[in-house]
């Protein structure tokens, strides 16, 4: 019972995982149409099933390696419109940057430190349990 409980989870975190992982690597890609989407798909695919793979040969350090990658690309994520659009000029006229930065971290804090950090974690620490039940 605890085999399938672990074996859900970790197939669950990997599955949050993907989505993320997709967008930026088919942001970031310089192939077109349906190789941009083999291209994004295979990456994010490799990246996430890799952390448990490697949990599996018993090469903690390359899963957590794979995990800190995974949190990278989850900050950029949750953090690309910000990249992306840059301060907001109307606002600074009324506001600093200091202000702006303040208020967009007070606004995704729960994202960047949830869903950014702990989601790759789960995904190694479900896949270490499940490797040593």
């Amino acid at each position: 019972m605890e085999y399938i409980l672990f074996i859900s989870l970790t197939a669950l975190a990997i599955a949050a995982q993907v989505p993320n992982a997709y967008y930026v690597f088919k942001t970031f890609s310089r192939l077109e149409g349906n190789l941009k989407e083999i291209q994004a798909i295979a990456f994010c695919l490799i990246l996430s099933v890799a952390i448990f793979g490697f949990v599996y040969i018993e090469k903690p350090q390359l899963a957590l390696l794979g995990a800190f990658l995974e949190m990278i690309i989850n900050v950029y994520y949750y953090t690309s419109s910000f990249w992306k659009n840059g301060f907001n000029k109307r606002e600074n006229a009324q506001r600093s940057i200091k202000q702006q930065i303040t208020k967009f971290w007070r606004i995704n804090w729960i994202a960047i430190i949830l869903m950014g950090f702990c989601m790759p974690m789960f995904v190694y620490v479900f896949s270490e349990i499940l490797v040593n039940l």
